[in-house]
């Protein structure tokens, strides 16, 4: 058989795969017989696949006879190339194993401000606990509005977001977290609370300015539909703190977040009986199946709402 006139295209194929383990294998052990053991078929067999590889690679890889084995010069090179080869794809295999137990990727997360000083928000303990199962996972966390929250999850932008319920859209889940109770503020300075203290029943909020949010949806749930004249429109709420420092406003703060400023003590509830509102936590996600590690963020995430709420 002239095997000069072969040449081998060197694209491999699964059987090429077999046919290389086999040969190194039988090198490894030093013949054909020695090999029988750790390949689980006959010499007969063996023989071929030797051959099969000689042909298909164009070179004669070894001698066999009554002098024994012994590869050619060519056979060196096929084996040495072998053990490189076989080492890069235990190193693959190893990557995958890896990847699946210490899973890598991002997750968009997006979530209302002034969570921070909630006492009862169950995002730090679910981000610890689901780090220490998937400590590759990279994190990309943005402050936004609720509505900007829900748009960007319908849109693919967000995996999963942290809102305050307003509505209910059909594209989304809602999972609920926790409650927090928010008021309407001004300073202590504000003519409104020079005028009549906390009780403002009888005021004319209308003739007031208001600092808000710019999205409509929710007036009504905040109890100030058509009694203030909203003048200012904000994304965060640190910047209606601020405005209302200024004491030209009235606006709504968490009681949390207002506790936890250091000069608490400059901000007023108004009338908490009448416009005290106690606001739904929800972490959202799209309708449907929902894929990669969200499901099981999402699962860190409600477990530790439920131990916050112990």
């Amino acid at each position: 058989m002239d095997l000069s006139l072969k040449r081998f295209s060197g694209r491999i194929s699964d059987n090429d795969l077999r046919l290389l383990r086999t040969f190194a294998t039988v090198v490894r052990h030093g013949g054909f017989v020695p090999a029988e053991s750790e390949l689980q078929v006959g010499l007969p067999s063996i023989s071929r696949y030797i051959k099969d590889l000689e042909v298909r690679l164009g070179v004669r890889l070894c001698d066999r006879g009554r002098r024994g084995f012994a590869l050619t010069s060519e056979g060196v090179h096929v084996y040495e190339a072998c053990v490189k080869l076989f080492e890069q794809l235990e190193s693959f295999e190893s990557t995958i194993r890896d990847m699946y137990a210490n899973p890598v990727g991002a997750l968009r997360i997006g979530i209302i401000d002034a969570m921070v000083s909630a006492p009862q928000q169950p995002l730090a303990a679910a981000i610890d606990s689901f780090k220490r199962i998937y400590p590759n996972i990279y994190l990309n966390v943005s402050f936004m509005t609720s509505n900007r929250v829900e748009q960007d999850i319908i849109d693919g932008r967000l995996d999963l977001g942290i809102v305050f319920e307003r509505r209910h859209m059909e594209q989304l889940q809602y999972h609920f977290l926790y409650e927090e109770w928010s008021n309407l503020y001004c300073s202590s300075t504000h003519p409104l609370w020079d005028a009549h203290g906390p009780d403002v029943t009888e005021a004319d909020l209308t003739a007031l300015e208001y600092v808000g949010y710019p999205f409509i949806t929710g007036m009504g749930k905040l109890k100030i539909e058509g009694f203030v004249h909203r003048t200012a429109t904000v994304n965060h709420i640190e910047a209606i703190a601020i405005l209302l420092r200024s004491s030209r406003y009235l606006g709504y703060l968490p009681d949390h977040y207002v506790e936890a400023l250091p000069d608490k003590s400059t901000f007023r509830k108004v009338s908490p009986k009448v416009f005290g509102i106690n606001s739904r936590i929800s972490a959202i996600t799209r309708q449907g199946p929902l894929s990669g590690l969200i499901p099981q963020f999402l699962k860190h995430l409600m477990d530790s709402a439920a131990r916050s709420a112990k």
